[in-house]
């Protein structure tokens, strides 16, 4: 591997935020730093990342503009819009990402074919990049803004991390209230997730039957952690993200199972969709995959559920990318725990009772995989302790300690796992981002992994996924149907109802919570930010419920 760095420092040209306005005549200082990173390379191809940060005046919008010395054509990006003509590269922002603060940095990373190659120049929104920072003449006739916006966090929420976690999902949108476990109509799930810039909250809890597949908009917040009793989730059909944007989804359960009609569906779809996040999510019973994404982009799940795939019997299987998995619980499946077929970061993960474990498919693809602090156990159905790592030729991994054990007598008590099935060894993260997730020992993240993945509070398939694994080698089993888990309501298990707090203001944070805070609770002010944080009011209540913040 080799590892060459070019710190391009840049004038460019800033471009107002939206509902901006500024001084007569004002001078604005625009101006920024670029730092080009060859991170990687192979025989043919090279990864590199691009971090750029703003030292002028905050930009809404931008596109960054170089050429390549020679043949060198980007076959990946992520965290923005590439199109390239020749040598010539453009780069737009994600829509995420296109606020840029002053002295805030953004980055994108690419994997690109030829020889690695550091262009001789950048420019940002038409202006060529040299070093410090350039007057800019504003127009005459406008005035000074009152206030200045609110700096506001861009995670989706606070714990978030990795590549989906800009996801800002339905924040400003309107809120909906699911009044009902109808499949469809006014009060649904269905509805509600139907039409885009929507908050998601739940008046009730317990299963959803679906007799169709669900499509997710963008732009959307499904904040099922607001569902009272036991929970609420979907039972009998695939809910799909396919094509949506920005989807934030906490605290949900999804169970497709043999209902479907069609057994080529999975337990959730991500064909072409981007900037998704979930959490504390548990996934059951998908027929074609538990996870399915093609040409999907910047997505993280943390703190869930993957288990019991039937059909097929596989976990994930992911494209293009970048994708992070973070305290994740990976159980009772015969292969793609995941399957990455995209550069992924995987950090602290559980994966019981596998076939084969963390795999790659040995496609023609040269992906870049950071795993670290990750633990394997063999369970009854594992025929071969070491397929931990499969089909990981032509793969690149960044292996730190990932143990497995492998002798199921009911303690944890296994030894480290090494880089194996013709992939080649990184000696550092290929993401700096990496080193920003939290983690802990392989062992520690066990512990963390069974105290807290997945939907809460536990129901009975997923105390009975927990109770598999902590088994330690001796429970577990690849189901062929949900039924043959013995659970009631034809192996789907139940999830409780309950009765939901006053919201007499509809608003989506109940009477007594708002006049905790000194809000009024006659009247809808959801939008707002009492405390400056950059969350709005709505959002400070729905991720306490998860966060223990707010209570």
């Amino acid at each position: 591997m080799k590892r060459n760095v070019l710190a391009a420092t840049s004038a460019v040209a800033v471009i107002a935020a939206a509902g901006l306005v500024l001084a007569p005549r004002a001078e604005a200082a625009a101006g920024c730093s670029v730092k080009y990173t060859v991170s990687n390379t192979w025989p043919g191809g090279f990864g590199a990342a691009v971090d750029v940060t703003n030292l002028g005046d905050a930009v809404n919008g931008w596109t960054l503009t170089f050429a390549f010395p020679g043949d060198q054509t980007i076959s990946q990006l992520w965290n923005g819009a590439v199109t390239q003509s020749g040598s010539a590269v453009s780069v737009r922002d994600a829509g995420y990402n296109a606020a840029l603060a002053t002295n805030a940095t953004t980055g994108v990373g690419f994997n690109a074919t030829g020889t690695s190659a550091i262009p001789a120049s950048f420019s940002l929104n038409g202006v060529a990049c040299t070093g410090g920072t350039t007057p800019t003449t504003t127009s005459p006739g406008t005035t000074s803004p009152t206030s200045a916006p609110p700096a506001g966090p861009v995670k989706a929420f606070p714990t978030a991390v990795g590549y989906g976690a800009a996801a800002t999902g339905g924040r400003g949108g309107t809120v909906y209230h699911v009044t009902n476990l109808n499949d469809s109509g006014t009060g649904s799930f269905r509805d509600a997730v139907s039409a885009n810039n929507r908050i998601v909250v739940f008046d009730v809890g317990g299963y959803i039957k679906l007799s169709s597949t669900v499509l997710v908009k963008s732009n959307i917040t499904i904040a099922g952690q607001t569902a009272p009793g036991g929970g609420i989730g979907v039972q009998g059909g695939e809910v799909s993200f396919n094509g949506g944007t920005n989807v934030i989804v906490r605290n949900f359960r999804f169970r497709m199972g043999t209902e479907d009609a069609d057994q080529k569906n999975n337990g959730i779809n991500w064909l072409d969709a981007s900037n998704l996040i979930f959490d504390h999510v548990s996934i059951e019973f998908g027929a074609w995959n538990n996870i399915d994404a093609v040409r999907a982009s910047n997505i993280t799940v943390q703190y869930s559920i993957d288990a019991n795939p039937i059909g097929q019997q596989f976990g994930a299987h992911t494209e293009t990318g970048p994708y992070t998995w973070w305290r994740n619980l990976w159980a009772n499946s015969h292969n793609r725990n995941p399957l990455a077929k995209a550069n992924t970061q995987f950090v602290n993960n559980v994966v019981y009772n596998y076939q084969a474990g963390y795999t790659a498919g040995n496609s023609s693809g040269h992906f870049l995989h950071d795993v670290v602090g990750n633990y394997f156990i063999t369970g009854p159905r594992t025929t071969s302790a070491s397929n931990y790592y499969y089909q990981t030729g032509n793969q690149q991994i960044y292996n730190r300690d990932n143990w497995v054990d492998s002798n199921r007598d009911g303690q944890l008590n296994g030894a480290a796992a090494v880089v194996r099935g013709g992939a080649t060894e990184l000696a550092s993260a290929f993401s700096a981002d990496t080193a920003r997730i939290p983690t802990v020992s392989a062992a520690a993240g066990y512990a963390d992994v069974i105290a807290n993945a997945g939907a809460v509070p536990r129901d009975d398939v997923d105390r009975l996924v927990v109770a598999d694994v902590t088994s330690l080698g001796t429970k577990g089993a690849l189901w062929s149907t949900q039924t043959a888990t013995g659970l009631n309501n034809n192996g789907y298990g139940t999830i409780p109802g309950g009765t939901a707090q006053p919201d007499t203001d509809r608003d989506g944070m109940p009477d007594t919570w708002e006049s905790r805070y000194g809000l009024n609770p006659a009247a809808n002010d959801a939008g707002g930010d009492f405390d400056a944080t950059g969350y709005t009011n709505i959002e400070k209540y729905i991720n306490g419920l998860l966060d223990n913040q707010y209570r």
